[in-house]
């Protein structure tokens, strides 16, 4: 479809599509030249036509500067007549291809309506499409620059977890480096518990060696002590015969039996602190360290004050 022209339709073009159309062996009617030249109205058009018709004979040399002589052509008056029955079979003509026409002139009006509708379409289609290929294209450039974003977050994310592979690998070297000296410790306090044990399990050994030996000793002194009493009473019953005699004998057996009982209680209280120094060996079995160590210390010398207590 043509675009129409801001400007009416020209006497000239009119003129040159008649032109055309008698060059191609048609008939030039208002509706032809209309096809022709693609616009103008047949109220425009017709007068146009109709002149280009009045100097049809002149230009195809019909006719002589207004007067031609009779044996050349008909009477002037012949011509008009033919002229004017020319035109009115020309209006009788354009009037029945006007109403002929008129519904194709609808229809062609019609269309020429849709297209100018379906033209406005396409282009309110084809700003609408290049809003989008603009918003389009700003959303590729935002996605761009996400994705070069995140490019940059994961390479950061990349590093740091490499740096956090390194520590974790470095935590587990210090880890196993403190399992092992772990261990060593746990071995060297199992050797040492078992050192204090051994040497627990001497002193007790010793201390209930002691003990036995203050039990006999204790016993010892009690047989001694009976056969002292048995002796100091035959001695007695002998010193009641020699009371006067033998007094002197009678107060040295007396200090004697005092001094064996001073022995016995010594004996006794000696047992009684070996026992008591037993219970508190076997008591020091399971405290810490230190006072396992200082258990066996301790009962030796109170072992030795004991030996050396009379």
């Amino acid at each position: 479809m043509q675009s129409k022209s801001t400007r009416g339709v020209q006497q000239e073009e009119v003129w040159a599509a008649a032109d055309a159309l008698i060059a191609a062996g048609e008939r030039p009617t208002i509706e032809r030249v209309r096809l022709k030249i693609g616009r103008g109205s047949p109220n425009t058009v017709s007068p146009m036509l109709e002149s280009w018709f009045a100097t049809l004979a002149p230009r195809l040399g019909v006719a002589a500067s207004g007067a031609q002589p009779a044996e050349e052509g008909a009477p002037k008056e012949l011509r008009q007549a033919l002229d004017n029955i020319w035109a009115a079979a020309v209006a009788n003509a354009r009037d029945k291809a006007d109403k002929a026409l008129a519904p194709e002139h609808d229809k062609l009006a019609q269309q020429a309506l849709e297209l100018e509708v379906s033209r406005q379409e396409v282009m309110q289609q084809e700003t609408a499409l290049a809003g989008r290929g603009v918003a389009l294209q700003y959303a590729m450039e935002l996605a761009q620059s996400q994705l070069r974003d995140q490019a940059i977050l994961f390479e950061k994310a990349g590093r740091e977890l490499e740096s956090a592979r390194s520590s974790l690998a470095t935590l587990v070297q210090e880890r196993d480096a403190d399992r092992r000296q772990f261990d060593e410790q746990l071995l060297t306090l199992s050797g040492e518990r078992q050192r204090i044990e051994q040497r627990a399990s001497a002193n007790e050994k010793r201390l209930l060696e002691e003990v036995d030996r203050a039990r006999q000793e204790t016993k010892q002194l009690s047989r001694v002590l009976e056969d002292a009493g048995r002796k100091h009473a035959i001695e007695r019953q002998t010193l009641e015969h020699t009371n006067a005699a033998l007094g002197n004998r009678v107060q040295t057996g007396e200090i004697e039996l005092a001094t064996l009982r001073e022995r016995l209680q010594g004996a006794e209280e000696r047992a009684k602190k070996l026992d008591e120094l037993l219970a508190a060996t076997r008591q020091l079995k399971r405290p810490a360290k230190g006072k396992s160590e200082k258990s066996p210390a301790s009962g030796r010398r109170a072992t030795g004050a004991a030996k050396r207590q009379p």
